[in-house]
């Protein structure tokens, strides 16, 4: 499939196929978006052929967020931007890119948001539109490597108890889900 790509570059200099096989207009529209989230990395459209496959019409996008879990604590992060957003707090995550799993998508959100491995376990119930085309999963993960730090997107983190957990104003779609975060505390 001809048309443009969606690329992004982080730190290390790494680059990333962010979407494929779009039109020039809707290429831009999503780099811009991208940049618009305050993505610290480089983000660019460029023409070529289209390798990766995208989702059948009609078949929606995933925004993940992980519930990682560590040492009968949860992970919770303060938004620093969008501005509407700043100072909410929610389970970290991102949109997953074209082919990616879910699963893999939280794991690659994880390790570019917070500089962690962590391994995805199972998806919480509920699932949120965030707009038309894009849906919001929150999963339960493990924290298997690395210490948390505030990368992109965030300003704080805190490790949180089950009765800690309505301390903070959280984002609406992440504490519907925190009944059953907590009930993985409990449980664990």
């Amino acid at each position: 499939m001809d048309g443009y790509r969606v690329m992004r570059q982080d730190d290390n200099g790494n680059r990333f196929r962010v979407a494929d096989g779009l039109g020039r207009a809707e290429a831009d529209a999503l780099a811009a978006e991208f940049e618009a989230r305050g993505h610290k990395q480089f983000y660019w459209v460029e023409a070529g052929r289209s390798r990766t496959p995208q989702p059948p019409a009609g078949e929606p996008r995933y925004v993940v967020g992980g519930a990682l879990l560590h040492r009968g604590r949860v992970l919770a992060a303060r938004r620093s931007g969008p501005p509407e957003l700043a100072g909410s707090w929610e389970f970290p995550g991102g949109k997953a890119e074209p082919g990616e799993t879910q699963e893999q998508a939280l794991e690659r959100e994880l390790a570019e948001e917070l500089g962690v491995r962590a391994r995805a376990l199972r998806p919480l119930p509920g699932s949120w539109e965030v707009r038309p085309g894009l849906e919001l999963r929150i999963w339960a993960a493990e924290l298997l490597s690395g210490e948390p730090r505030p990368l992109q997107d965030h300003s704080e983190l805190r490790w949180l108890a089950a009765h800690e957990l309505d301390d903070l104003p959280w984002l609406p779609h992440d504490r519907e889900v925190l009944p059953h975060v907590a009930a993985l505390l409990a449980a664990g």
